[in-house]
């Protein structure tokens, strides 16, 4: 015969054993899911970072070989800028004709010293580039890039006879 004291007692244990595993079960699902979604943002994280450089690699030609036109961009009325301006880009395959990065152009600090800072207008022919990756909006990335402008031309020194150094090559 049982005593009537333990009646219940083995469903008591084996609820509070169910609803530990369950508990176990549940805290498992929920770290994979938390791991799996940081996974995801890292990876777009990353992603977006090399979207906003892909935007630089655009950039950096456009606005490198048009001097005459900072001034225009820096001045800060979008009514006078370049048709090209801001630098924008798609990068999906296939171009799914949403822009995935956009490229603006900063002043850097270059007035003399003493002079208060002017963004509006470029004193050494060197400019930022300001890549921003709009692809992935939770993961936003931005690159900036100092551009400067050199001059034009190549003086190809090595294969020149005379001129350019005259490293003694005779083509």
């Amino acid at each position: 015969m049982r005593d009537p004291r333990e009646r219940g007692a083995a469903m008591l244990i084996a609820l509070l054993v169910v609803s530990s595993l369950l508990t176990v079960g549940l805290l498992g699902a929920y770290l994979t899911v938390a791991e799996t979604r940081s996974t995801g943002y890292a990876v777009d994280a990353k992603a977006a970072l090399y979207c906003a450089e892909a935007g630089l690699t655009k950039a950096r030609g456009i606005v490198g070989s048009s001097l005459g036109a900072w001034a225009s961009l820096l001045d800060t009325d979008p009514s006078n800028d370049p048709s090209w301006y801001p630098v924008r880009g798609d990068l999906d395959i296939p171009a799914d004709g949403v822009d995935d990065f956009v490229v603006t152009v900063r002043d850097n600090d270059d007035e003399p010293v003493g002079m208060a800072n002017d963004p509006t207008h470029d004193n050494d022919m060197r400019i930022y580039l300001v890549s921003r990756c709009t692809r992935y909006p939770e993961s936003p990335r931005e690159v900036v890039e100092l551009i400067y402008y050199s001059g034009g031309g190549n003086l190809y020194r090595n294969q020149a006879g005379q001129g350019a150094g005259n490293t003694g090559n005779s083509n």
